[in-house]
C-alpha cells in the first residue's frame, strides 16, 4: 500500500505542474486585473473542482477494486501489479505530440464576468480529471476503502496545493519550471511512475 501512496504523490505533483492546470486562469486573472487574492480563491476553487473529479472516479474504482479482491485471491498480489504495469505502458507509449496553439489567445479573445469566468473554470476542472491515477484508486480498493480515502486526501493535498502555488507564482511573473518539457512529456512521466508502482507491488505487500 505504501507504493501505492507514493504513486499517486508523484502523480498528483506532476498533474499539478502540467500548463493546462493552470496557466489559463494566470492569463485570465491578468487580463480581467484580478487581485491575487480573487485569483487565489478562484485558483482553489478551481483545483478543489478538478479534484473532486478525480477522487469521485477512484472512490467508484475503489469499490471495483475491493470486489474484484473478494472474488479473486491472486488480485492483490498479481492481477493489480499487473494492470499497473500494462496501463504505465499504454501512457508511456502514447505520448503523442502536442499540437501548438495559445491557450492564452484563445481566452484574451474574448472577455467575461468574473462570476461567469469562475463557472467555467470549475465546470471545465471538474469534467477533466485525471484518468491516469484512477489505476492507482482501482489498486488501492484491494486493501479497502479506508486506503483508497487515504489516498484521495493525499492526492488532493497534493493536487490542490501545487496547482494554487503555481498559478500564484506564475502571476508573479517567477518561472519555476519549463512548462514545455512537462507538456509534452507528462504521458511518459505518467507510465513511468506507473510502471514503477506496478514493479514494486511485486515485492511490497
Amino acid at each position: 500500500m505504501i507504493q501505492l501512496i507514493l504513486g499517486i504523490l508523484l502523480l498528483g505533483l506532476v498533474h499539478a505542474l502540467i500548463p493546462n492546470h493552470w496557466l489559463p486562469l494566470v492569463a485570465v486573472a491578468k487580463a480581467e486585473n484580478w487581485s491575487k487574492r480573487d485569483l487565489t480563491k478562484i485558483a482553489f476553487l478551481s483545483a478543489l473542482a478538478h479534484v473532486s473529479g478525480t477522487v469521485l472516479l477512484g472512490i467508484v474504482l475503489g469499490n471495483v477494486g475491493q470486489t474484484l479482491a473478494h472474488r479473486y485471491d491472486d488480485y492483490v498480489h498479481v492481477i493489480a501489479p499487473v494492470l499497473l504495469i500494462v496501463f504505465g505502458l499504454i501512457y508511456f507509449t502514447i505520448n503523442l505530440p502536442h499540437h501548438h496553439h495559445s491557450k492564452q489567445e484563445e481566452i484574451l479573445a474574448y472577455k467575461k464576468s468574473k462570476r461567469r469566468w469562475i463557472l467555467i473554470f470549475v465546470v471545465m476542472m471538474f469534467l477533466s480529471p485525471c484518468l491516469e491515477v484512477e489505476s492507482l484508486f482501482l489498486s488501492a480498493g484491494a486493501y479497502g476503502m479506508n486506503h483508497v480515502i487515504v489516498m484521495a486526501i493525499a492526492y488532493a493535498i497534493v493536487s490542490i496545493s501545487g496547482i494554487v502555488a503555481l498559478v500564484l507564482f506564475a502571476y508573479q511573473g517567477i518561472k519555476l519550471l519549463n512548462t514545455h518539457f512537462f507538456e509534452h512529456h507528462e504521458k511518459r512521466l505518467t507510465g513511468g511512475i506507473l510502471i514503477g508502482v506496478g514493479v514494486l507491488s511485486f515485492f511490497i505487500h
